[in-house]
């Protein structure tokens, strides 16, 4: 009987333990998924604050490059190319802007705001399929539109070219350096609610 007792209070002590262990570790997954989600956060906050700066160069350029333009006296289809253009990259970041406003790390299911994330993404890296061409045809006609202004061997012209031309480097450098920050910091979030997922399988 005595040795019934005995392994019964054993028993209860054992299990005791067991739900001391298992609170400690349920304990530790809530910090270490409260601990996730807040790098996410601080990331997506990088994000959006890369976004914002973008748009608002955006905003700048159209209003500036498409006055200069019309102000030079340039042809009006090249204005309007150069309006349409800016506007278009202006409007398509915007609407990222808003597709990363609307995601919501504090929630459990993280698996609408992974596929969001994802798409955008893609977008981002793959930007430069069709950016790059469009700018070297963009700068070909604006070297010619500016070399009929300006005249075609005078030194003026020479002048604007390699001002253009550094402009456009140190842009594109620019844009470059921002468009790998935001995939990176994509990546980094992807990753991390893939390892939530997982800790919560």
């Amino acid at each position: 009987m005595e040795n019934n007792t005995l392994i019964s209070s054993e028993l209860e002590q054992m299990r005791a333990q067991i739900d001391v262990l298992k609170e400690k570790l349920d304990k530790q997954n809530i910090i270490n998924d409260q601990h996730i989600r807040r790098s996410m956060k601080s990331k997506m906050s990088d994000i959006n604050k890369i976004v914002t700066v973008t748009i608002c160069l955006g905003v700048f350029a159209l209003i500036f490059s498409t006055g200069f333009f019309y102000w030079q006296r340039c042809t009006m289809a090249f204005v309007i190319f150069t309006a349409v253009m800016l506007a278009t990259c202006l409007a398509l970041t915007i609407e990222e802007k808003i597709r990363l406003g609307d995601m919501d790390f504090s929630k459990g299911n993280l698996v609408e705001t992974a596929k969001s994330l994802s798409k955008i993404r893609t977008r981002y890296k793959n930007w430069y399929k069709i950016a790059v061409p469009v700018l070297i045809i963009w700068f070909v006609w604006m070297t010619y539109e500016m070399a009929g202004i300006l005249g075609l061997g005078s030194m003026t012209t020479v002048y604007f070219s390699c001002g253009a031309t550094i402009g456009i480097i140190a842009g594109g450098i620019a844009g470059f350096s921002m468009n790998r920050k935001i995939v990176r910091k994509a990546t980094e979030i992807l990753e991390q609610i893939e390892e939530l997922q997982q800790g919560s399988c």
